[in-house]
């Protein structure tokens, strides 16, 4: 009997092991309230920190260069509203980079639900509003849709108008395509392709650095709840089957399509962040995250590294995926 306690300090050191499998921290910082999203491009993580919960602060934007250990903040006079209490509510519901430049979109309640999309720098850090947009707080519309980004720009949609930005801030593209936008990102894809979109009637449609649409493909309204784009080119969700180019791969029933990198698919079930190789199916665990019920795993992940969010604290890792 003596010996239990020795037995259940190794077993619990053995499953605190598990926990951790996978990718590891490089470098961690962590803030005053909650993480409620986050993106990755090149070095820079951008991330949205909730208001405090006596709401003496409210959410904000930090943008954090990896490389230099550079920590920026943005955008709490765009969410101070959340002083009043609102209703239904109040915050930034995504955020987007470019690397230098920061994008997030801020909400706030009430019967109609406004929102607005606003962008900064490190060197002009004072937000400017780009867009703006309002549904039924119950509809579960989004009038405004803001895409992952690349090193050359990030995407948002307001209805069925896409508007392309470059990191210097110039307007690459703006362009409708006919249909209210679901689902958005930026990659490079094969050629000149580097927006991807999923639309209300169906259609997923791949747009040039110019927004020519470069290849449409046909599928059940409502069907697709993923989109990306990388040098295979398209990769759509569809249930637990995904499209890569010419290639179907499935998932774990329940799983949601977080990433692609290094011919991997990345993506959540549960509080499990994993990758399956597309060429050959083999799955590994990348790293468990866990989240709040009936919200996926924050990660992201390209080329240079991957961060992830868990509670207050941000987490990067450089090089490549386990």
């Amino acid at each position: 009997m003596r010996r239990l306690p020795v037995a259940i300090g190794l077993l619990s050191l053995a499953f605190s092991g598990l926990a951790f499998a996978g990718l590891a921290p490089g470098r961690t910082v962590t803030e005053p309230s909650r993480v409620t999203a986050l993106g990755v491009t090149h070095r820079s993580v951008v991330y949205a920190v909730d208001a405090t919960p006596d709401r003496s602060r409210c959410a904000y934007v930090r943008l954090w260069n990896t490389a230099t250990r550079g920590l920026w903040s943005f955008g709490e006079q765009t969410t101070r509203i959340c002083k009043e209490g609102p209703s239904t509510g109040s915050g930034i519901s995504s955020v987007a980079t470019s690397g230098r430049r920061v994008y997030w979109v801020t909400y706030v309640g009430g019967n109609i639900r406004e929102y607005d999309l606003w962008t900064a720098t490190p060197t002009r850090s004072t937000p400017r509003r780009l867009a703006e947009g309002s549904s039924d707080v119950d509809s579960g519309e989004r009038p405004l849709v803001l895409g992952a980004g690349t090193p050359e720009g990030v995407p948002y949609a307001v209805g069925a108008t896409i508007t392309y930005v470059a990191d210097d801030g110039r307007r690459l593209f703006r362009v409708s395509v006919g249909s209210s936008v679901r689902l958005l990102a930026a990659g490079i894809g094969p050629g000149a392709q580097r927006v991807v979109a999923s639309l209300a009637d169906g259609r997923v449609v791949v747009l040039s650095n110019t927004g020519s649409v470069i290849r449409t493909t046909e599928y059940e309204p409502e069907t697709v709840t993923a989109v990306l784009l990388a040098l295979p080119g398209a990769i759509v969700q569809t249930g637990a089957d995904v499209r890569v180019g010419a290639t179907t791969v499935a998932l774990p029933t329940g799983s949601s399509l977080l990433d692609y990198r290094q011919g991997q698919l990345v993506y959540a079930k549960g509080s499990q962040v994993r990758a399956r190789r597309v060429a050959t199916s083999a799955d590994t665990l990348v790293r468990t995250i866990p989240s709040m019920p009936g919200r996926q795993p924050l990660f992201s992940t390209d080329a240079w590294g991957s961060g992830w969010a868990t509670g207050t604290s941000v987490s990067w890792r450089g090089g490549p995926l386990p």
